[in-house]
């Protein structure tokens, strides 16, 4: 399956183009925000040949890819009715609404996130550039000089020289330009994006909060042009600010910092800047809104940027770093242990990214950071990990290749999420043997006193990045060789027999069938109740009708567990029974859920087939699962797309627990409601844990409660 084929089958399993509010990436994941999560189909998008994981998380799915997401990103929107869906194109008021759903910081995160996700790639190429020169220098490539101590030390470009007068810096600067020009030109290309980052942090940021993107760039951007600058030229001896204009006696001060580089800038004047525009709209005419809009939101955001907005975000950010550094100077090695320890649970929540913020501040405020050295211990911790697990798959094919692709990824790439999603979660057992040589191997590396130069992905490549390298690789060789051995010593499933396991597998593939079609809780009944698969797609309500008297020789009950080669499972309520793949669901039609039967009823009512336990109810009341006593698992499903009825028209007359006799009473259903609301009364009847039979048939026709609907082949 190429990257368009599979952008196609993820986007039909989204819901398609109508159900997409904002459309995104990260470096591992595609992220949407739906207008309906009920329309989305996790089984089918989970079940695409590429696809590590699907997760929940803030109002929005995400789908995990690993390094290709980028290209199905691309390839995705060039597909029909997506060119006004992609990055940055927001829904205001399903987002808005999503939003609300997630918590405060929650949403504060996504923000962050993504407003760096899109210049990642830009961050990680130039960081690579600065890691190369670095490495460079380290070696004593650009040669040596002798610095104002006397020491005869290697020539550092990115720094510049040090011989304790500005004059003379100044001047040995010059000459390494002339001698070194196209490293110089190189250096530029590195500290492109770290110099100008307000300038791209604001564009984003404003992108993401549906305000114009240039009018966001263009807030920073001013405070960076030579006419602002420039102003310190005039600045009293001693003072960092000048008196801008007075109001009566006291003088309202302008404090000329530095804005390059700066990450919190931007941020805060981007958020001031969203509502902004958003009442300027609705104050001017529409078709004056060209003009006056950008420029009423310029007059007021620059100046207020520049008085408040600017020196709050610059001591904020000094503050955090100030925090960091005497945190690190009482007590390196805790806190490496901390960093590293506790990125095993921030990187499934998108927590990391405010850590990634503080990172990026330390490196343009000090030059280099102490954050991303230990965080290097938790990335190789995982692949040391994933790479044991590959070890000992064995004959499970599709784990050794899921796993050794998720080590190589991260190894070169340093990206841990194809580790973590496609493996870690799977397998929960790992998490200590995670722990235990992550916190060794950060506390260690903090300890020795190691930072980091460049802002770059953990990896193998980016080791220069890091000083001292040797000392950063003794800690990452710890994690690493730590995590191989644990697994290697301890494994990585649970001590339970093969066959539970598979059952758990079976039960977990079920839990995301069901939430891919309905409410993420009903996941966990399932699990809970040992499905084996499952979906749902539609909801339902309430009619009730007394039941018929179900003959014994027709109904299934438990006795016909003892013909071990065929059970008979029976019809749940009257009509004509058809096949499957005349149901107008492709899920259904398909037998992705699991083969069966389907009955368009001319009855309102659904009875248990035989005797069993009720083993899941959904709070929309449109389907019901039950584990037969001779072992067959169903999942009886009252009309297509009834979901968005919200319960409307369905009465549920059991819970999930309950012990039923064949011909109990499992629910009704108006069928005025469900035909007037347009949906289709048909309703599957699934044998979910198909996978356990070696065939599953059903009938046609016209049937009764009791009449045998379906035989099973054990």
């Amino acid at each position: 399956m190429n990257n368009s084929q599979m952008g196609e089958q993820i986007l039909e399993g989204l819901g398609g183009p109508e159900n997409i509010s904002h459309f995104t990436h990260c470096a591992t994941r595609l992220r949407v925000t739906p207008k309906s999560h009920g329309a989305i189909n996790k089984y089918q998008i989970e079940k695409t040949p590429g696809v590590l994981s699907i997760i929940e998380q803030s109002g929005q799915t995400q789908v995990v890819l690993g390094d290709k997401v980028e290209s199905v990103y691309n390839e995705m929107l060039k597909l029909p009715g997506m060119s006004n869906v992609g990055e940055g194109t927001v829904d205001a008021d399903a987002e808005d609404n999503n939003e609300k759903k997630a918590g405060v910081i929650t949403r504060v995160f996504d923000v962050l996130s993504d407003s760096f996700r899109p210049i990642l790639w830009a961050i990680l190429g130039s960081s690579m550039i600065l890691t190369l020169i670095v490495l460079l220098q380290q070696i004593g490539y650009f040669g040596t000089y002798t610095n104002f101590a006397g020491e005869v030390v290697n020539k550092d470009l990115v720094n510049g020289p040090k011989l304790g007068e500005a004059a003379l810096n100044a001047d040995m600067l010059n000459q390494w330009r002339g001698e070194f020009a196209v490293w110089f030109l190189l250096l530029a290309a590195a500290l492109s994006v770290l110099n100008f980052m307000p300038i791209m942090i604001g564009a984003t940021a404003a992108k993401r909060l549906g305000a114009n993107m240039w009018v966001g760039a263009a807030i920073p951007a001013a405070l960076m042009t030579d006419a602002f600058r420039g102003l310190s030229e005039i600045l009293p001896e001693g003072q960092n600010y000048i008196t801008l204009f007075h109001i009566g006696e006291w003088g309202v001060p302008l404090y000329l910092f530095s804005y390059t580089g700066q990450i919190f800038p931007p941020l805060f004047a981007v958020a001031l800047l969203a509502p902004l525009e958003r009442l300027l709209k609705k104050i001017i005419p529409t078709m004056l809104h060209m003009v006056f809009v950008p420029m009423i939101s310029l007059l007021i955001m620059v100046p207020l940027t520049a008085l408040l907005i600017g020196p709050f975000g610059i001591l904020l950010g000094q503050g955090i770093s100030e925090f960091f550094s005497w945190m690190n100077g009482i007590a390196p090695w805790l806190v490496g242990a901390v960093i590293a320890g506790s990125y095993l649970f921030m990187v499934p929540l998108g927590l990391h990214w405010p850590l990634n913020a503080v990172m990026i501040n330390n490196l343009q405020t000090n030059g280099f950071d102490f954050i991303q050295s230990p965080m290097g211990a938790y990335n190789f911790a995982v692949f040391g990990v994933v790479t044991g697990v590959a070890i000992r798959a064995g004959r499970n094919k599709e784990l050794r290749q899921t796993a050794t692709g998720a080590a190589v990824s991260g190894l070169l790439g340093g990206i841990s999420e194809p580790s973590l999603y496609g493996v870690v979660l799977r397998y929960k057992r790992v998490f200590p043997l995670i722990l235990v040589p992550a916190i060794i191997g950060g506390a260690l590396i903090s300890m020795l006193g190691v930072k980091s130069y460049a802002f770059a992905f953990t990896s193998l490549l980016s080791i220069p990045a890091m000083q001292p390298w040797g000392l950063y690789a003794i800690g990452l060789a710890i994690a690493f060789f730590g995590g191989i051995a644990g697994v290697l010593i301890f494994g990585y499933d649970s001590k339970t027999s093969k066959k539970a396991m598979d059952e758990a597998a079976q039960n977990e593939t079920a839990a995301e069938q069901v939430e891919g079609k309905e409410n993420p809780s009903i996941a966990t009944d399932l699990v809970g109740a040992g499905v084996a698969s499952g979906a749902v797609k539609t909801s339902g309500a309430a009619a009730s009708s007394s039941a018929p008297t179900v003959s014994e020789n027709r109904a299934t009950t438990s006795d016909s567990a003892s013909d071990a080669s065929a059970l008979a499972v029976a019809a749940p309520l009257a009509g004509r029974a058809i096949a499957l793949s005349e149901v107008p669901d492709p899920i259904f039609a398909g037998e992705k859920l699991g083969k069966g039967a389907a009955i368009e009823p001319t009855g309102n009512t659904v009875y248990a087939p035989a005797a069993g336990k009720v083993i899941a109810t959904f709070p929309s009341g449109h389907a019901v699962g039950l584990r037969l006593d001779n072992g067959v698992e169903l999942l009886i499903h009252v009309g297509i797309d009834t979901v968005s009825l919200e319960g409307k028209g369905f009465n549920v007359l059991v819970s999930k627990g309950d012990q039923v006799e064949a011909g109990a009473e499992l629910l009704t259903f108006d069928r005025k409601v469900i035909e007037d609301a347009g949906y289709p009364l048909v309703t599957p009847v699934l044998v979910t844990n198909t996978a356990k039979f070696s065939d599953v048939s059903a009938k046609t026709g016209e049937v009764s409660p009791g009449d045998e609907l379906i035989q099973v082949t054990a």
